[in-house]
């Protein structure tokens, strides 16, 4: 009777083992509705190919008039390069040139001048940038492993008067379920799994809405 039971637990934990082990990596995926229309398309920092595929073709469609672009902190081998003469184009001017290339006029582009060294950083930015414009709609971009931290952030961040549409860019090669059998997504889920442990106990307490502004400008 005992080892039936025994077989019987070790049953049950491997299916919720093999339940769980693929949902880690599906969580972290969302893709909300399209609006008919929004105020303008942001492209998060990171993955400039993927992100700036996936942002060029909502624009074609007509579906907001701009295109956000943020710009994120210098790593430190950068900063090394410009002391000794040396410039490499920043990703946010990679993203800007993509974006053109892509069919998005080069006036309807707006880079926030603000660098960003994480995602709650970037939505800082971003909310201020919304918040003192009279932004009401957003749909942003980013790699489908990141987009339910950066749901979490930018919601917070922003605060009830900006509705924001998350989007994966399609072009990503993330595995979702099957996280696990590929390297690279390996380290994306355990980095993003940390992450937001880090937002869920730490990092939302400190996102105000409108980034910290004291107040929304009427509109």
């Amino acid at each position: 009777m005992r080892a039936r039971l025994v077989a019987g637990a070790l049953g049950l934990a491997g299916v919720g083992w093999l339940w769980l082990v693929p949902a880690l990596g599906s969580f972290l995926v969302v893709a909300d509705p399209l609006p008919p229309a929004a105020d303008a398309i942001v492209v998060l920092a990171g993955s400039v190919r993927d992100r700036t595929l996936a942002a060029a073709a909502l624009y074609r469609q007509g579906l907001a008039p701009h295109v956000v672009v943020t710009r994120e902190a210098l790593p430190p081998g950068d900063v090394a390069l410009r002391k000794g003469g040396v410039a490499l184009p920043d990703s946010d001017a990679l993203a800007r040139t993509a974006l053109e290339g892509l069919g998005v006029p080069a006036s309807a582009i707006v880079t926030l001048r603000r660098r960003a060294p994480s995602t709650a950083g970037e939505a800082r930015t971003i909310a201020r940038w919304a918040c003192t414009r009279g932004v009401r709609r957003l749909v942003v971009v980013t790699s489908p492993s990141h987009t339910r931290r950066a749901r979490l952030i930018l919601r917070r961040a922003l605060g009830p008067g900006v509705a924001v549409s998350v989007q994966p860019s399609t072009t990503d090669a993330f595995a979702g379920p099957r996280w696990y059998r590929v390297r690279r997504d390996a380290k994306i889920v355990a980095s993003e799994w940390q992450k937001l442990a880090n937002h869920w106990l730490r990092e939302r307490w400190t996102l105000e809405p409108c980034g910290g502004l004291s107040a929304r400008p009427k509109t």
